[in-house]
């Protein structure tokens, strides 16, 4: 037999509290139509089923004596009328955030479940920056995907992510990601669009060599990841640039009550368009988007499940057009020859000639850097959420440690009873100019989604080129995660980031500290 989130979570409370006995629990989880056998309670106390307290997170300990206090008062017997009086205080639904340590980069997954339905899961980003060899690179990132792969696994289940996001493009993030790929299937997976001339501007401007698994990439992204080893995606989902407009809507549940839809990773695919026409633009296009699985996001459109939950993406235009008209006259000849080499040699060959007008195009006179507004790339955001009219009712906080147990944080009372636990996913964007600025609050503001999203990933790991002064008040978030290595060569986040962050919980996510939040809650009337 299988059990709710909530009934499973009130078993390893219980059990964990030492208040009743196992003989007990199975009396108070047993009815005359059904009997929780005792080998179940045995394995959830040994950790043997449901050990995942990220998937499965134990009731709390006033959790517990509520629901004691219940079984002390009515009988055991009408499960579904002190279910729903547990769920007034625990919340039919569930959900999680887990920043993984992997250092100098970013690597967050997550979940939301409703009662009797199993996890939607997903990951934003799967990267970080190269170790002090190329022998350790990526470890960290490698060892974070075994260990969100083997709690799956630990179920009897095959690793499987509903949504996966990739942020941006460049090599660390790529090469997290195609592990990412042959670990997991995928249902939906979510990337910005870029014309075909910028992928390649960002190709060069990344030092991507000839024969890499960037460049490939870049030339055809879309063909490319169909085209990895082992992988298996539903559809592939990209974001054109969302325009100066807001979001649209949210598809509320009926009368502002439970949702009732049953479909998951909802967005229309009927709206499926042709690929974008510079794709065309002298046969650079990526041969992958004619494929029945590719479709284009409506502008300002969200992914939805089951009207409970929704994933709003944000393509900041603005970061686009890096190829200009001067670019592409002098590099179509050596492009096309870098898309039609059939030899190590003639790619090399393209690339360095491409390479040197990149440099003589980019590249600030006199200077042997390409300056940082010049070097602007595509950053995907993603604001993930709760839909409608919700109240949390239950919440945990904890730090998670490379090697060691979790450490379990005092409860943060102050987000109980309210809407603003939703995540806002900045990735390496820009929230640098009043404009950039202004397009993001136009976007997000509306429907409430800029306030929900109290948990804020502070962009670039917390550069001071990304951000200005004064943009944390405008955004006072409840937890500021900083995905950085502050003793790496960057030494990231910048003081003047972090100061401005420091009174809106700023959270470390490095090598060996990650963070956890995850709670319950319901809607209300």
């Amino acid at each position: 037999m299988s059990l709710s989130i909530s009934e499973v979570g009130l078993i390893k409370g219980l059990l964990r509290s030492g208040k009743v006995s196992q003989q007990q629990i199975i009396a108070a989880f047993s009815f005359p139509d059904r009997t929780v056998n005792h080998n179940v309670v045995s394995e959830i106390s040994r950790g043997i089923r449901y050990g995942d307290d990220v998937a499965f997170p134990p009731a709390s300990e006033d959790e517990c004596d509520a629901f004691l206090n219940f079984l002390s008062w009515y009988p055991v017997w009408q499960p579904d009328w002190w279910l729903w009086q547990y769920n007034q205080i625990s919340g039919p639904f569930s959900f999680s955030y887990s920043y993984h340590p992997v250092g100098q980069g970013l690597f967050c997954s997550g979940f939301f479940t409703r009662r009797h339905r199993p996890p939607f899961r997903w990951v934003f980003d799967c990267g970080t920056e190269r170790g002090r060899s190329d022998t350790v690179r990526g470890d960290y990132v490698r060892r974070e995907i075994a260990a969100l792969a083997e709690q799956q696994s630990e179920s009897g289940n095959h690793p499987h992510l509903n949504l996966v996001a990739l942020s941006h493009f460049d090599e660390d993030h790529l090469s997290g990601m195609v592990d990412l790929l042959r670990t997991f299937s995928v249902g939906t997976l979510i990337l910005p669009y870029l014309p075909p001339w910028d992928r390649l501007v960002v190709a060069l401007d990344e030092g991507a060599s000839a024969n890499s698994d960037l460049l490939s990439f870049l030339l055809a992204p879309t063909a490319f990841l169909s085209g990895i080893e082992g992988s298996e995606i539903d559809r592939i989902l990209l974001v054109p640039p969302s325009g100066e407009e807001p979001a649209l809507p949210p598809a509320l549940p009926p009368d502002g009550t439970d949702p009732d839809e049953t479909r998951e990773g909802v967005f229309d695919e009927e709206t499926k368009k042709e690929p974008p026409p510079e794709e065309d633009e002298d046969g650079l296009g990526d041969p992958g988007l004619a494929s029945e699985n590719v479709y284009i996001l409506p502008r300002g459109a969200a992914i939805t499940v089951g009207r409970a939950w929704e994933f709003v993406p944000y393509n900041d235009a603005s970061l686009a057009g890096l190829a200009t008209p001067a670019f592409k006259s002098d590099a179509r000849d050596l492009a096309k020859q870098l898309v039609e080499a059939d030899t190590d040699a003639g790619r090399e060959t393209a690339l360095t000639g491409l390479i040197n007008i990149y440099d003589k195009q980019f590249k600030t006179p006199g200077s042997p850097k390409i300056s940082a507004e010049r070097r602007n790339k595509i950053s995907l955001f993603l604001y993930s959420g709760p839909i409608g009219n919700v109240q949390l009712t239950f919440v945990a906080e904890e730090v998670l440690r490379h090697r060691l147990d979790p450490a379990r944080m005092a409860m943060p009372v102050e987000l109980l009873g309210q809407a603003r636990f939703g995540q806002m996913f900045t990735g390496d964007g820009y929230l640098e100019t009043r404009q950039q600025w202004s397009d993001f609050h136009t976007f997000y503001a509306a429907h409430d989604r800029l306030r929900r999203g109290a948990i804020f990933q502070v962009m670039h790991h917390g550069s001071d080129n990304n951000w200005h002064a004064g943009v944390a008040a405008k955004i006072q978030p409840f937890a500021s995660l900083f995905c950085s290595d502050p003793a790496g060569k960057h030494h990231h986040p910048s003081e003047e980031v972090l100061e401005d962050f420091a009174p809106y919980n700023p959270k470390q996510i490095d090598a060996f500290h990650g963070w956890t939040l995850s709670g319950t809650y319901r809607f209300v009337q």
